[in-house]
């Protein structure tokens, strides 16, 4: 007995229908704003690793106390939006400048304790903040969010703390380089330190994330976070220290900023350090360039003092009337 195979012959294939052909490029469409960068919930997943509960060894804590003779508050302030934050506001006896410190994506202040020591050893005082979400800050982070966040911290300092913007230096490290970076383009500051950045979240995404450069830039909302373009024009004297063994955002992008900033600028590559151990690999170089770094500012603002006592003879010698006569 004959049967016929019901196995159709391997050249004849089953023509796609004007509805699978719909159905695939809607999966496609879904699968696309999923991996998105304007998808939120994945790029702030992806982006923020805050703790809240950690804290600080406390015997290393103990130790920048007795060390330097600080006196260390726990401070609450707020954001533009109303959220609450929290910060440690390090007093040095006779310091030279007040840094701002705002740190990276992951952990809380407890984690901080090695970039307050190094300010701290350079003969300075220190405000370091929690962002949204952070520690005992409250709220939850975003890219925008943590921004405000820096602004606020900075008007803390000026407002309620009487800290003259003329000696206050940011101090951003990696992701706090671009929340340091939008501070310095709203606000008054002495310098800038950018330890570990990247270039632009752009690049660092797409680094990172090989599909996202499918996405044009208009797709990024986070573009904003950027140490690139800030420095192309006229900024405060800036310091840029990064480790050569980083694989999390590689040196590169600091050299990146570096080539792309105008003067003033310096940059330090640490030879030893990668992303996180920056104080433990090099910190002598990093503690030296720090001190040379504050020393030049406060030069440049004796020169600058200085220059503006000798222009007022000068107008006096003009002859110019006095208001009101």
């Amino acid at each position: 007995m004959l049967f016929k195979s019901k196995v159709k012959p391997s050249g004849e294939r089953k023509r796609p229908t004007v509805r699978s052909v719909g159905i695939e490029l809607v999966k496609l469409s879904l699968l696309a704003a999923i991996i998105s960068p304007a998808n939120f919930f994945l790029t702030n997943l992806l982006l923020f690793h805050p703790e809240k509960d950690t804290l600080p060894n406390s015997a290393e804590l103990s130790a920048i106390q007795s060390r330097y003779n600080t006196t260390w508050t726990d401070e609450t302030f707020k954001a533009k939006d109303g959220t609450k934050l929290h910060g440690w506001y390090i007093l040095v006896p006779n310091a030279k400048k007040t840094f701002l410190v705002s740190h990276g994506n992951a952990g809380n202040l407890a984690y901080r304790l090695k970039i307050i020591n190094a300010i701290a050893a350079s003969g300075n005082s220190v405000f370091a903040y929690d962002y949204r979400g952070y520690g005992k800050s409250e709220g939850e982070p975003t890219c925008e969010g943590i921004a405000e966040d820096g602004l606020g911290a900075y008007d803390f300092l000026v407002k309620d703390k009487s800290v003259k913007p003329e000696d206050i230096v940011l101090y951003g490290e990696s992701l706090g380089c671009a929340v340091s970076t939008i501070v310095s383009q709203n606000r008054p500051v002495s310098g800038i330190v950018l330890q570990s950045g990247f270039s632009t979240i752009l690049e660092a995404a797409r680094d990172r994330l090989p599909w996202f450069k499918l996405y044009p830039d208009e797709t990024f909302p986070q573009r904003f976070l950027d140490n690139v373009t800030a420095y192309k024009q006229k900024h405060p004297p800036l310091l840029i220290v990064h480790g050569m063994k980083d694989w999390i955002l590689p040196s590169r992008y600091s050299q990146e900023i570096f080539d792309e900033a105008i003067e003033p600028k310096k940059l330090v590559l640490l030879p030893n350090a990668s992303h996180n151990n920056v104080f433990e690999a090099d910190g002598e170089i990093v503690d030296g360039a720090l001190r040379d770094f504050v020393n030049s500012l406060i030069s440049q603002t004796v020169a600058h003092n200085k220059a503006l006592q000798q222009q007022i003879p000068a107008v006096c010698a003009t002859g110019i009337a006095a208001p009101g006569k």
